[in-house]
């Protein structure tokens, strides 16, 4: 057997799962198992068993399903899957002798649902628990949303770990029920697995949860948890779906509660957007990993230099820098901002310290480790330079001629720019004397610090070699984002340049007389967790100005940007308490009484929120697709992929290409 092998021994039968990689339950698995579970039957038969431990390999127990057999898979196919892990799951827990499930690493999804079937769970303190499904759009298939209620009550874990994804760490994971019992600190995990079968398995008894028998009256407080995360939409459908098969299976024999798991698995799991979700995980699950002709080419980067470390992205990024463990260069352009990179740093800590997680001597050090300089020479032996400048040309350019005069050869230099590319910049870099070779983009998006802004698009030219290009992209990997690999040759590369066309739709629809909050409103309540004019006065109506002053660079607008003329007024959003919308406090108070009028002629048509979802969302499926077609992005998957990361595009709704497919564009 590929997967599976067992030997018995002072009878107890001990399993290994280990597929040579991070375990998954693929059907040929199942089969095994299958196949395993009936051999020890005839075993038991002949000669009684104490038991069984059953093990993983040196990532755990195993991390879920196959997502690419459930995404593959048609609904004949889906159904005859779980019903043979029904079957065997079905076995393990109703055998005569109990199976122990020792976890030391992972035991997610699918994997976690084998752990249930089994008498007992025991793990390592480092080890990971959890139904990570709702994250793809779908729900346990495999009992995940039976068994757990049954274990731990609808509360405990039923509702925290199924609707909500969370991992838990071993001890978390035993304090709700999750598992049974962790395996103390310098035991020897499989002792105790053993020692834990001959004294405690045979006498193992859970009482039912209480609150199964008044899961309905728990339904209204749950329901609130998951309209708050699904931002009040009835989309993604999974975890309404997955909350009313807690409830209904609360009351059922538990074969039945399993057949009624199964068929809306099916159903959630075969619809657009189930499929959008499998979709997206298996892509950034590729994305992470580095192309085949850049592994192992990376140069161990430790010392990372930011330059514009006193604004807002250089501060972020030589936070993640200094959490990610590097030693950080903070370069400001005058001693009078000096103080700024200490005093930002200090207010990303605010919330840990608060929290306890951090103590103030802790954050001190941190900071206290950071070199802040004026000099420009302190970056010459930094492995890599991230610069995080205002978006002007100008003054990049003097900044990269001064510093490609004293770069190492080897060293990488990067550009935090959003719209200008590699070729551009690099050129610069390589006229003060550096090598355009180790220069590219790592384009951040605001807020960086923010675990969800996760996409970090990596831009190259022809020109940069592939060790600048594997070392970013493992830079990127290690401060804890995604990396995209894009060429360049685009205005705003991908997120920026679907952007851009999408900030121009969204202008055209106010000019003709929809009002911005009812087209912040429209969007807001389908696609995005902000509208588009919302997202301007957030991000800074100067970045969006400058990237529309690339775009016009090389297509003139029909119309001159009304961004442009927030820029000259000096209203710039949040950041200035002035954009188009007025500001208290820092909240919005309402559309800004000039606006109309610094717009010029507008129309009285106002748009539906139909209209104004598809007047704004297909300029942006049509850019993201002209940028595939021209080898800007790898493919659909990726672009689609960028815009969910990077601009919140709806996950359920697959990105702007995948949602053009369903809406026939």
């Amino acid at each position: 057997m590929e997967n599976f092998s067992y030997e018995i021994k002072d009878a107890i039968a001990r399993v290994s799962f280990d597929c040579g990689a991070m375990n998954t339950l693929k059907a040929a698995a199942m089969d095994e198992l299958g196949t395993v579970v009936d051999e020890l039957e005839s075993a038991h038969a002949a000669e009684p068993l104490l038991g069984v431990i059953l093990t993983g390999n040196r990532y755990g127990l195993g991390a879920g399903a196959d997502i690419g057999e459930l995404l593959r898979g048609g609904h004949a196919e889906l159904e005859a899957l779980i019903d043979r892990g029904h079957e065997v799951l079905l076995s393990i827990e109703g055998s005569e002798f109990p199976w122990i499930a020792l976890v030391d690493g992972y035991a997610l999804g699918g994997i976690y649902e084998l752990a249930l079937a089994c008498r007992a769970i025991v793990a390592t303190e480092q080890s990971t628990f959890g139904f990570p499904e709702i994250k793809l759009n779908i729900f346990p298939g495999l009992g995940g949303t039976q068994r757990m209620p049954r274990r731990s009550g609808l509360v405990n874990a039923g509702f925290t770990a199924v609707l909500t994804g969370k991992n838990f760490r071993a001890g978390a994971a035993e304090s709700i029920s999750m598992i049974d019992a962790v395996v103390p600190a310098g035991d020897d995990p499989e002792e105790f697995a053993v020692e834990f079968l001959r004294n405690r398995a045979g006498s193992l008894d859970r009482p039912r949860p209480a609150d199964l028998d008044d899961a309905e009256s728990l339904r209204a407080v749950a329901g609130e948890a998951v309209s708050k995360a699904t931002m009040g939409r009835d989309n993604p459908r999974a975890p309404w779906v997955a909350l009313d098969l807690m409830i209904k299976g609360a009351g059922l024999p538990l074969e039945d509660a399993l057949r009624l798991e199964r068929d809306a698995f099916l159903q959630v799991a075969g619809s657009a957007e189930g499929k959008a979700g499998m979709r997206f995980f298996f892509t950034q699950q590729s994305t992470a990993k580095a192309p085949k002709h850049l592994a192992g080419r990376a140069k161990d980067i430790k010392k990372v230099g930011v330059d514009g470390a006193d604004g807002y992205m250089g501060n972020a990024i030589a936070y993640l820098a200094v959490e990610a463990g590097y030693e950080v260069v903070a370069h400001v352009p005058l001693e009078r901002f000096a103080a700024k990179v200490a005093e930002k740093l200090r207010a990303k800590y605010a919330r840990a310290v608060s929290k306890g997680r951090l103590s103030e001597q802790d954050r001190d050090a941190k900071i206290a480790g950071v070199s802040v300089t004026t000099e420009i020479e302190s970056l010459f032996d930094c492995d890599l330079v991230v610069e995080a400048r205002a978006e002007d040309h100008d003054i990049k350019s003097g900044f990269y001629r001064r510093l490609g005069a004293g770069m190492a050869d080897d060293a990488i230099v990067a550009s935090n720019s959003s719209s200008m590319g590699p070729a551009l910049l690099g050129a610069e870099f390589a006229t003060g004397g550096g090598r355009n070779s180790r220069f590219l983009n790592l384009h951040f998006f605001s807020p960086a610090e923010n675990p969800r802004m996760q996409l970090v698009e990596v831009v190259s030219t022809d020109d940069t070699d592939e060790e600048a290009l594997a070392s970013a992209h493992a830079f990127v990997r290690r401060i804890g984002k995604t990396p995209l690999l894009l060429r360049d040759g685009s205005v705003g590369f991908l997120v920026n340049a679907g952007l851009a066309a999408y900030f121009e739709a969204a202008e055209k629809l106010y000019r003709q007389g929809t009002p911005i909050e009812v087209i912040d409103r429209a969007l807001r309540d389908t696609v995005f967790p902000m509208g588009p004019f919302e997202l301007g006065d957030q991000a800074g109506l100067d970045i969006a100005a400058g990237l529309l002053d690339m775009v016009a660079a090389e297509r003139s607008p029909e119309v001159a940007p009304l961004v442009w003329r927030m820029r000259e007024l000096g209203r710039l959003g949040v950041k200035t308490g002035a954009g188009y919308y007025d500001y208290n406090n820092g909240r919005p108070s309402g559309e800004w009484p000039g606006l109309a009028g610094t717009a010029g002629e507008r129309g009285t048509q106002v748009a539906g929120p139909d209209e104004i979802v598809s007047s704004c969302l297909r300029p942006l499926y049509e850019k993201a697709g002209e940028l595939v077609a021209r080898g800007i992005v790898a493919g659909e998957e990726e672009a689609d992929m960028a815009f969910v990361l990077g601009l919140g595009f709806a996950m359920h709704l697959g990105g702007p290409i995948y949602y053009g497919r369903q809406q026939g564009w």
